[in-house]
Order: C-alpha cells, then sequence, then structure tokens
C-alpha cells in the first residue's frame, strides 16, 4: 500500500483530486439512503445497511488518504467487506432453497388432500347407491304379493258392505224404531213452535238461505251469565270519603251476612261504592241485606242502585253531513227489512253522531234490540240510499282529560285534582318537564291487582290493556240478549 506519486494527478483523465470529491457525488452513500426497508427481510436489511456503511468509511478514509490501489488494498477490501456480502448472499440463498422445499411439500400435501376427499366422495356416493339398490330389490320383490293382495282386499271390502247394508234395516226396525219416533216428534214438535214464533217477522234473502241449507247464523259473543253490580252513591257532598264508605258498609256485611261474596269493591265517582257479585241474584241479595241492617240515616244518605244492563251499540261510518236522524232511520228501514219487526216496528234507535276525521262525513251511533244485535252483526253491512255502510260494535270508555283515570269524564273530575301530563302521567305543573310515556292507570291497576302490565306507554294509547279491561267490563255488562 502507498501514497500516490503527485497530488496534481487526475482522476480518470478529468480534473484534481480536491475538485473531484466536490463535484462528483458520493454514490455510495446515496445508495445507502435509498435501501427501503420494505425490500428486504428486517435482519438483512440491517446487515446490508452496516456493510456498506463500513464500506463508504474505509472508502472515503482511503481517497482522503490519497492511497494507491494495490495487492493489500485488494485484500483489505476482500476480507473485510466482499466476504461479508458474500455470506449475506449465501444466507438469503439457503432461506430461498428453505422456502421451496416447504412449497414442494404444501403441493404435495394438497395433491394428498384433494385425493382423499375424492376417495371419501367416491366411498359415500357407492353406500348411498347400495342402499338404494336394496329398497329397489325390496320394492321388486313386494310388487307381486302387493298385486295379488288389493284385488282381494277389494272383494272382501264389497262383501262386508253388501251384507251391512242387508242388516241395517233388520236393526232399524227391531232395535231403533222406537227411539227414532220419539226423537222425531220431539224435532217436529222443535219446528212447529219456531215456525210459530218466527213466523210473522220478515226475514232476509240471507236467513232464508241459511234455514234452507240447515245452518245458523254464527253468534258474535258467547252466552255467559252477567255479573251483579250496586253502586252505592253519596247523595251529598258531606259524605265524599271513599275510605270511611267502604268501612261502613263492608263491616255492616261481616257482622249480618259473612257469608256473601264480593268479586271486587271499587271507588266511583265522589267517594261513592261499586260492589261487583257473580250474578244479579247474589247482588240483589246483598243490597237487601244493606237496607235491612242499615240504619235510616245511612239510607237516607246514600243510594243502592243495581244499574241496568247496557244496551248493544254499533257505529255506522262515513254518512254525509247532510243527512238527519230521522233521514238515516228512514234510510235504513227502506233498504235493510231485518232492521223492523212485521209492524215496521224498528229494532234500533239513532243515538248521536260522531265527528269524522273527513269534514264531509259524520259516524252515527245506533243502539240495537238485543235479540237482534247478533242477527245484525252477522250482516256485512248495512244499505242506506245507494251505498253500503260499514259498521261495527261501539263501546264507548268514559275517560278524563285531566287526571286520565276511567269511569268519569273531565267536568265530572274532583275539583281539587290537577292536571296530569298526557304522556308521563305525573302532575303537569310549572317548570314540568316530561319523562316519557308512562300509563298511571296500568301502575295503579299492577299494584292493586299484582299484575304486570307493561307501562310504557301514554294514558291515551289506544292499545293500553287497562283500557282493553274497560271494554271487557262494558261487555260484560252489556245485555247481548243471550
Amino acid at each position: 500500500m502507498g501514497r500516490k506519486k503527485g497530488e496534481n494527478n487526475t482522476e480518470e483523465g478529468g480534473p484534481s483530486s480536491s475538485a473531484s470529491n466536490t463535484e462528483l457525488p458520493n454514490e455510495l452513500q446515496i445508495l445507502i439512503q435509498s435501501l427501503d426497508s420494505n425490500d428486504f427481510y428486517e435482519e438483512v436489511q440491517k446487515t446490508l445497511r452496516m456493510l456498506l456503511a463500513e464500506f463508504d468509511k474505509v472508502s472515503n478514509t482511503a481517497i482522503e488518504s490519497r492511497l494507491q490501489w494495490g495487492k493489500k488494498l485488494r485484500n483489505k477490501f476482500t476480507l473485510d467487506h466482499f466476504s461479508g456480502f458474500v455470506d449475506l448472499f449465501k444466507n438469503l440463498c439457503g432461506r430461498l432453497k428453505n422456502k421451496d422445499a416447504d412449497i414442494y411439500d404444501l403441493q404435495n400435501v394438497m395433491s394428498d388432500c384433494e385425493l382423499s376427499l375424492a376417495r371419501a366422495k367416491i366411498w359415500a356416493l357407492e353406500k348411498e347407491k347400495a342402499a338404494l339398490q336394496a329398497k329397489l330389490d325390496l320394492h321388486n320383490e313386494i310388487s307381486p304379493s302387493l298385486e295379488k293382495i288389493i284385488p282381494k282386499l277389494d272383494e272382501i271390502r264389497e262383501a262386508n258392505n253388501q251384507k251391512i247394508m242387508e242388516e241395517i234395516p233388520k236393526i232399524i226396525k227391531n232395535v231403533a224404531c222406537p227411539d227414532i219416533k220419539q226423537s222425531l216428534e220431539s224435532a217436529n214438535k222443535q219446528i212447529i213452535d219456531e215456525v210459530k214464533k218466527n213466523g210473522v217477522e220478515a226475514r232476509s234473502f240471507a236467513q232464508v238461505a241459511l234455514q234452507s241449507k240447515n245452518l245458523t247464523p254464527r253468534s258474535s259473543l258467547p252466552p255467559s251469565e252477567p255479573e251483579g253490580i250496586l253502586l252505592i252513591k253519596p247523595k251529598d257532598d258531606s259524605h265524599r270519603d271513599y275510605e270511611i264508605n267502604q268501612k261502613l258498609f263492608l263491616d255492616i256485611l261481616q257482622s249480618h251476612s259473612p257469608e256473601v261474596r264480593l268479586r271486587s269493591v271499587n271507588k266511583i265517582y265522589g267517594g261513592g261504592i261499586k260492589l261487583v257479585a257473580a250474578n244479579t241474584d247474589e247482588i240483589s241479595n246483598i243490597r237487601e241485606v244493606l237496607k235491612e241492617y242499615c240504619s235510616e240515616e245511612t239510607l237516607d244518605t246514600f243510594d243502592l242502585v243495581i244499574p241496568n244492563r247496557r244496551t248493544p251499540q254499533i257505529i255506522l261510518y262515513n254518512i254525509t253531513r247532510d243527512v238527519d236522524q230521522e233521514r238515516l232511520k228512514i234510510g235504513l228501514l227502506a233498504k235493510n227489512i231485518f232492521l223492523a219487526d212485521s209492524t215496521n216496528k224498528p229494532h234500533f234507535k239513532v243515538e248521536f253522531r260522531i265527528a269524522a276525521r273527513n269534514p264531509r262525513f259524520n259516524h252515527w251511533v245506533l243502539s240495537i234490540n238485543p235479540k237482534k244485535f247478533n242477527d245484525i252483526m252477522n250482516k256485512v253491512g248495512l244499505y242506506f240510499q245507494f251505498s253500503r255502510l260499514r259498521f261495527a260494535e261501539f263501546i264507548s270508555i268514559r275517560q278524563c282529560r285531566k287526571c286520565f283515570g276511567f269511569g268519569h269524564t273531565t267536568s265530572k273530575c274532583d275539583p281539587q285534582e290537577k292536571q296530569h301530563c298526557d304522556k308521563c302521567s305525573e302532575i303537569k305543573e310549572e317548570g314540568h318537564r316530561c319523562r316519557g310515556p308512562s300509563c298511571s292507570n296500568c301502575k295503579d291497576f299492577n299494584k292493586k291487582a299484582r299484575k304486570t302490565y307493561g307501562c310504557g306507554h301514554s294514558p291515551l294509547d289506544q292499545n293500553c290493556r287497562s283500557l282493553a279491561r274497560q271494554k271487557e267490563l262494558v261487555k260484560n255488562r252489556t245485555d247481548y240478549g243471550l
């Protein structure tokens, strides 16, 4: 290793060495900076960068020291630097060979898996084929026997039918004649009574058709015995305390008639009491007990009333506003003969009208004769003028718009009661913040009857279970003529 013989010698015929150092860029340093870690394994990239950096450092030292290239410098570069690059390439080639071996093994495994799957499918198909072949062989063996047995079974059936047909007249004559005669006489008598009962009444075409087919119109409601209800109402405002009134009358019943059975005891408007028994006979006996053992002062202070059963009602939809009560009555009688008896006396009474959403129409409510209610409900519609009107049963529930309780209207609500929110049911005072839908009626009923009605709805919600229960109570108090 030696120095260059002149400081002003040029490199590759160019300018001086100092000028070359300042003008030519360091390509090795640029190469090191251009190495991207994504192009190499992490350890390979680090090793390569380290080798190149060391080579760059030695090169710069040689250049700055102006060392002349010779055997010693060549050998130093070879041993210190190029051998590291060779080892690096050997490592990479070894890895590539390992990857190639793994790929080859995976290809063999995949080929073996596909072959195994194909063999498994072939085995399953062969097994299914054997099972189907066994069924086919069994069918072929049984078919000739069935072809021989079926004609014999038909012959036996025909012979049995013939014998039965020959024996039936004898059985009827010897055994069933007295019973049949008695049944026919009873049936004829019932038919005659029914004809006498309904002979004077006008019948619709549908009724005649149903009777000719020996059919009866379906009943809209099952027969059930109505509950008995007794209302105890205070006559003046000095006896409006429900708790005191309840204790007074229940103590009398407990003392003089402890065997009395009540289904419920409820509060009504004005501090009154509603007693509910199983039927009207039981509630009549309870009223007689109270009349007998209550003092004259108590009887003068309270009214003991057994309300009449409610008359069923229907609502007719979408009748033009120019139709009044009398015109509606005449029009219905003219087109629906079943709405009147033989003397043209109506089976209904037009009660009142309700405004419809469409301002051009009204809905009308009719009270119906209980004995005719089921027949009318079985009709598809009622004809009026040149149209057919839709109708449905009308059940009106009184609900206060102040406290949202059932059984009274806003005008009859307790004057001391404050306005409640129609969503959360809480008292709607100044600064009130609604907490979301909550039904006070369902909450009260859950506490009282230990039920689990959902309360997450407005007290005015038409799907409220407490409202549905009120409708059922009204139906139970309605006379459907059953």
